[in-house]
């Protein structure tokens, strides 16, 4: 009985683990799988990483990786959660949420107010597809195709003598 008790209280301390990765994540299998490095010299190949409905990332090597192991068996183990805690934003307000992008330093920011920074590192950033606002935009410089609204130039345009009526459709 003592036997069983100890067997079973072992699994469950075995049932998680939090390691670090220490190769690039293989995106070949259906789901990509990872090189995690545990306590005391256990290292874990080809450990499935099983990430959340809708959203993707693939970590690097150095980013920490919880693993859960199904019944405390260490070669059935499942990567459930990853970070790098090395380029982690640090300046989180209480609530606040950020999606961000490690190499780059680039995030999209749900800011206490209610308010939504979105802050690309290379200062620009690119929709694809059709913009519709339902609110003020406020922008210090507007362009269609090459003509920019703050110096687009009008000379040479004779004044009407009637007022113009409505924009057509």
């Amino acid at each position: 009985m003592v036997n069983l008790v100890q067997r079973t209280a072992r699994r469950v301390a075995m049932a998680l683990g939090i390691g670090r990765q220490t190769a690039d994540t293989n995106e070949q299998p259906s789901t990509p799988t990872v090189q995690v490095a545990l306590a005391a010299g256990e290292m874990r190949s080809d450990v499935p990483f099983v990430q959340n409905y809708g959203f993707a990332s693939r970590p690097v090597p150095g980013s920490d990786l919880v693993i859960l192991f199904q019944a405390g068996d260490r070669a059935r183990g499942v990567a459930v959660a990853s970070g790098d805690q090395r380029n982690r934003p640090r300046d989180l307000k209480p609530g606040e949420v950020c999606v961000f992008h490690p190499p780059s330093g680039s995030q999209i920011r749900m800011k206490e107010d209610g308010t939504i920074l979105i802050k690309p590192s290379a200062g620009k950033g690119v929709w694809d597809g059709d913009l519709d606002v339902s609110g003020m935009v406020s922008a210090q410089e507007c362009k269609a195709g090459n003509i920019a609204l703050s110096t687009h130039d009008h000379s040479g345009v004779q004044p009407g003598s009637g007022e113009s009526g409505p924009p057509s459709s």
